[in-house]
């Protein structure tokens, strides 16, 4: 149990020195406007901040397989792009509404209608890749600085009012009376949108995409725009498609080489689970009498004969896409979910295991086989998972939860509160997290290391809850 204790306090000691980390200065370079206005140091403190308020703001689109697949996909495209700190943090948002967002620090905002919107996987990249623009030509940093002369506003402030912005789709969104910077923070110059135009345009051909489906892109956004009406999209009111920018897109295209990757399967499949998380109860019914032909098709089937609990009929489709792709590890995975929700947990184990011999620490993997523990009430086993998990993903919040849950059930009343403290600070709920590790401190009373590692967050989380009144006061 102390084992467990102490793996369970690392992220504590972990968060303790991203707190002296955020009260560190970073000096300017002589003559570096920019730099003075806002560092690099203040953006990651900033963008951290953001994470912290916008997953207490939005609703999370929560699937391993489709967060693991869309990560590594951000991270393939950063390695083109000219982001100075390649470290990325994604959030995908269960909206259906086109949009898409970078924030100060490396946070990446993806809504669930990006897949739906996009045709294809180039056209997918090329909004990261502009994204992903924003981030390395620094614009919140620039657009600050333009607005520095003109308003005091401090930067959690203009932080908070830019989550209350995006969190509800609204670019007219305040806090306090710091809306119209926000506003003007989130919708960038027609000079930035050119830049990261040019520079994500750069990014997708090294990426090795076919540059011409940006432009594509653009129609499609423009197509959504004209049949909005007023209730237009976020992320085309933050960035306006004109004209100009659609010629100038294709320009630059038709200079280029025209071969490149335009579509894989994985991205077929990934949009096709998407729209599946995304599709209601409901709606199940009128989607049965569709014709899945094309093999992402029968993928989509697969999960809704699966949801109608017809689980033989599901896996008897998934395995006849795992003949044709026996290496694709989506549809592997499915398999391995979908043995485990039709409680053949014996099957589950031995299929997932075998894979993750292949696929070490596969993320998605490895939380079916700790679902898999759970079914069968192994609590122990499946908080093992996912404390390893967690060792690489120790700021995922729906992880936490699923983690305190199984602490729970397994009677670890300390791991239980000090995970949940975790959750909950992540979470930006500062009080409630404090309260969580003041009763975990009342319980570990016989371990004088681990009480005075949780007084030292205590104390920390206090200055929080006291930052987080002033502000709302």
């Amino acid at each position: 149990m102390i084992k467990k204790t102490i793996a369970s306090l690392s992220i504590l000691l972990f968060l303790c020195q991203v707190h002296a980390q955020d009260n560190s200065v970073e000096l300017p370079l002589i003559g570096d406007r920019l730099s003075g206005a806002v560092s690099q140091n203040e953006e990651e403190i900033l963008g951290r901040q953001f994470l912290r308020d916008l997953k207490r703001e939005t609703k999370i689109l929560y699937d391993p397989i489709v967060q693991e697949w869309t990560e590594l996909f951000i991270y393939k495209i950063g390695e083109s792009s000219k982001v100075n700190k390649k470290a990325f943090e994604l959030l995908i948002i269960e909206d259906n509404n086109l949009n898409a967002f970078a924030a100060p620090g490396g946070v990446i905002g993806v809504n669930a209608g990006l897949y739906k919107y996009s045709d294809n996987e180039a056209q997918f990249a090329s909004v990261i890749a502009h994204e992903l623009a924003h981030l390395s030509q620094r614009h919140f940093a620039r657009q600050v600085l333009e607005n520095s002369d003109r308003s005091n506003a401090n930067m959690a402030t203009l932080l908070a009012s830019i989550v209350v912005a995006v969190a509800t789709r609204s670019p007219a969104a305040v806090i306090g009376g710091q809306g119209i910077i926000a506003t003007q923070s989130l919708r960038y110059s027609r000079l930035y949108e050119t830049e990261a135009d040019r520079e994500g345009f750069v990014t997708l051909e090294k990426a090795g995409y076919r540059t011409k489906e940006m432009s594509e892109m653009f129609r499609n956004m423009q197509e959504v725009r004209r049949l909005s009406g007023d209730n237009v999209p976020e992320f085309l009111l933050t960035h306006p498609i004109t004209t100009r920018r659609i010629t100038e897109s294709r320009e630059r295209a038709r200079q280029s080489d025209e071969s490149g990757i335009i579509d894989t399967l994985n991205f077929k499949l990934i949009k096709q689970r998407v729209r599946f998380l995304m599709t209601d109860n409901l709606s199940i019914r009128a989607l049965e009498n569709e014709k899945y032909d094309s093999d992402d098709g029968k993928y989509f089937s697969a999960l809704l004969e699966r949801k109608k609990l017809n689980f033989s009929k599901s896996i008897e489709i998934l395995e006849e896409l795992e003949k044709k792709y026996p290496d694709n590890l989506i549809i592997k995975t499915t398999i391995a979910e979908t043995y485990t929700e039709s409680g053949n947990i014996g099957k589950s184990k031995s299929y997932t295991q075998n894979l993750l011999e292949i696929s070490l620490g596969n993320y998605p993997l490895s939380y079916n086989l700790a679902n898999a523990h759970i079914m069968e009430d192994n609590f122990l086993a499946a908080e093992q998972i996912l404390e390893d998990i967690k060792f690489y993903r120790p700021v995922d919040i729906n992880l936490l939860k699923d983690l305190s849950e199984v602490q729970l059930k397994s009677n670890n009343l300390l791991g239980y509160h000090l995970t949940n403290s975790e959750y909950l600070f992540y979470s930006a709920r500062y009080e409630e997290a404090l309260r969580d590790l003041q009763r975990a401190r009342s319980i570990a009373t016989n371990n004088f290391k681990i009480r005075e590692i949780i007084t030292e967050r205590i104390l920390i989380l206090q200055s929080y809850v006291r930052n987080s009144r002033n502000t709302s006061g």
